[in-house]
């Protein structure tokens, strides 16, 4: 984990112990801050709706990414360069369910060739950014035309790694 999403994590913890103390205070005030069992029963309850809140926030984001169910995917991406590693995975990942939909005829073979040339020329322009983005600079033709190559080779192999899933899928049911 980079210090920027240890920094965001303790940020919001330290955000969500602030809330449940302000509304522990609020409660406490309402109530004079006489501390008797009806008090400290409703300052549970208060601790569980922000459980429960939290929880919900959660379970909607898994659901809009499950791939990416992680303990790190409850962070955004800090930075360009994470930005950039997330689309390439959506990419990749747009890629293998386009070849799906194609083996499962849900996509004709037009189509699905489309959508894998565009997502492909994009995943290819993110992965060449990345390399800049790690410092690869290329000093002379041989090394970018290296670079491009691992690319594309990085991509077609994902894409096969998707067939291989979807053909042994089918052979299972």
């Amino acid at each position: 984990m980079s210090e920027a999403a240890a920094s965001m994590r303790w940020l919001r913890w330290g955000a969500i112990g602030l809330a449940i103390v302000v509304g522990w205070l609020f409660i406490a005030g309402a109530n004079h801050f006489h501390v008797t069992a009806p008090v400290v029963f409703v300052c549970l309850g208060y601790v569980a709706g922000l459980a429960a809140i939290m929880n919900f926030y959660k379970i909607g984001a898994m659901a809009v990414a499950p791939e990416q169910a992680t303990e790190d995917a409850w962070e955004r991406p800090i930075g360009p360069r994470d930005e950039l590693e997330k689309e390439k995975k959506t990419l990749l990942k747009a890629i293998k369910e386009a070849e799906f939909d194609h083996e499962m005829g849900k996509l004709s073979k037009s189509d699905a060739d489309a959508m894998i040339a565009q997502y492909r020329a994009r995943a290819i322009a993110v992965i060449k950014e990345l390399d800049r983005a790690n410092g690869a600079k290329a000093s002379d033709k041989r090394d970018a035309i290296e670079r491009e190559v691992k690319a594309r080779l990085a991509v077609e192999t994902e894409a096969k790694k998707g067939k291989k899933k979807g053909k042994a899928k089918e052979a299972a049911t």
